[in-house]
């Protein structure tokens, strides 16, 4: 018996329903019967992570758990939360609701960990950067998170708001590869799109100006869901 999938999304709304697309393309189903339940909720009222991880907003974190057992209480038993920047509170959420929580950071950590990648860089939103997200879980693997220099940042910032604010547009995909071969990833041997709008613009191709490889933070939430809910 499969386990229904919870999804909290809306963070923004259009990387939870890529996140749902992939769910869908990547399960062995042959029809319909054979791909997971899923429960969704894209809940806007959420104050923005963003703003608040840098000292300017609310926390969003009473509206995360309330969200989470709105899901819980329309039968998921195992919840996915395809925002990397919303694991900053991921411990405090996870405490508070009865079913498993699946940990982004933890999945991706353990899915690079397989590659001869050593030295990843970052593609994320600032707050992501700042607080260092990945940084524990990756050096208890042996490896090391590789940070944009400031502008390179500001311009990965530009495409992620551009992708909450307008979808996939060609310009965002060609602005994030720019981002991605300038000098600070000389010193990479592998590539994170770790914010959830990336890959949108990506559709989990690598692009032929990074020659490195390319880990996708969604499509590795997206499999370790299945694998969670097919037992």
């Amino acid at each position: 018996m499969t386990k229904t999938l919870g999804i909290l999304a809306g963070l923004g709304p259009l990387a939870g329903a890529h996140f749902y697309r992939r769910v869908i393309e990547l399960t062995p189903a042959v029809n319909d019967h054979e791909h997971l339940s899923v429960v969704l909720i894209a809940e806007n009222s959420i104050p923005s992570r963003l703003d608040h991880l840098i000292g300017q907003g609310p926390s969003p974190l009473p509206s995360l758990i309330e969200t989470a057992q709105r899901l819980i209480t329309a039968g998921a038993e195992i919840l996915a939360i395809p925002s990397t920047t919303t694991h900053a509170y991921y411990q405090e959420i996870a405490r508070r609701v009865p079913v498993p929580v699946l940990n982004l950071i933890e999945l991706v950590a353990r899915d690079i960990a397989r590659s001869s990648s050593r030295r990843v860089g970052i593609i994320a939103t600032t707050p992501t950067c700042t607080l260092g997200l990945y940084d524990q879980a990756f050096a208890q693997r042996g490896i090391t998170a590789v940070y944009p220099d400031s502008q390179t940042q500001d311009e990965i910032m530009a495409v992620i708001r551009g992708v909450k604010a307008e979808g996939n547009r060609p310009q965002w995909g060609e602005r994030l590869e720019e981002a991605m071969a300038k000098a600070w990833a000389r010193e990479t041997d592998g590539m994170l799109l770790a914010c959830t709008e990336t890959p949108v613009v990506f559709a989990g191709i690598s692009h032929p100006r990074f020659p490195g490889p390319l880990f996708n933070a969604t499509d590795i939430l997206a499999r370790a869901a299945i694998a969670a809910c097919q037992g």
